[in-house]
C-alpha cells in the first residue's frame, strides 16, 4: 500500500477556492494563472494554458515529462460564451491499491510493486505502507483548508468504493474536494481531487 501526495498547503487552496468568486472571464483568468506560475508566455504574448484537455491531456505546470509527472491541472471547456464544462481541478494525493477497501493479505501486497510509481516525479511525497486512514486523514487536511475559507461544505456526496465528495456553493460556481477514483491512471490509483467548477452567467 502506498500513499503519494503534492504539498498542497493553504496557499494553494486558497488560490484555487477563490477562483470560484471570479466572473470567469477568460482573459482575466489567463492572467491570474500567469500572476500564479501556473502557466508561461507564448510566442504570441499569451499564457499557453491547455484548454479543454481534462484527465487526458493535463496542463503542466512546472514543465512535466523529462522528471515525471509533477504539478498539473485538469481543465475542462475554456471560460466564455457557449463554455459548457468549465474548470480547474488538481489531484492532490494517489492511494494504491485502489477501489476503497484495505486489502485482505496485507503480507501479500507488500510483496506486489505500485507499477506506476515511476511515472511520478520529486514533486511527489511517498509515503510506503500508508493505509486507508492515512489517506483519509489528508482528505480531512485538505478539508480543514477548505473550511478555513469558506466555512462548512453546502452538501456532501457519496458512493460505493470509498468515493466521498464535500461542495461548497459559491455565486459563480462550486468547490469540490472528492475523493474518487483517478481516471489519469486508469484507475490505478484513488485520487484525492480539489475541483473548482464554473457557473456560467449570460451577459
Amino acid at each position: 500500500m502506498t500513499l503519494k501526495s503534492l504539498q498542497v498547503d493553504a496557499t494553494w487552496v486558497r488560490r484555487l477556492v477563490a477562483l470560484a468568486g471570479r466572473g470567469w472571464d477568460r482573459s482575466e483568468l489567463e492572467d491570474v494563472f500567469l500572476r500564479h506560475g501556473w502557466a508561461r508566455l507564448g510566442a504570441g504574448g499569451r499564457p499557453e494554458i491547455a484548454w479543454g484537455g481534462g484527465a487526458a491531456s493535463p496542463h503542466d505546470i512546472d514543465g512535466g515529462g523529462e522528471g515525471g509527472i509533477g504539478w498539473r491541472l485538469e481543465l475542462g471547456d475554456p471560460p466564455g460564451k457557449g463554455a459548457e464544462d468549465a474548470y480547474v481541478r488538481l489531484s492532490c494525493a494517489l492511494f494504491w491499491p485502489a477501489f476503497g477497501e484495505e486489502p485482505q493479505d496485507a503480507e501479500h501486497t507488500e510483496d506486489e510493486e505500485d507499477d506506476l510509481d515511476g511515472d511520478y516525479g520529486p514533486a511527489w511525497i511517498r509515503r510506503p505502507g500508508a493505509t486507508r486512514a492515512d489517506f483519509h486523514a489528508e482528505y480531512d487536511r485538505l478539508g480543514a483548508l477548505i473550511r478555513a475559507e469558506l466555512g462548512e461544505p453546502d452538501r456532501t456526496t457519496s458512493a460505493d468504493m470509498d468515493e466521498y465528495g464535500e461542495i461548497w456553493n459559491r455565486d459563480t460556481g462550486e468547490v469540490v474536494l472528492q475523493r474518487t477514483d483517478d481516471i489519469n491512471s486508469y484507475s490505478h490509483y484513488d485520487v484525492i481531487a480539489l475541483r473548482v467548477g464554473i457557473v456560467q452567467h449570460p451577459r
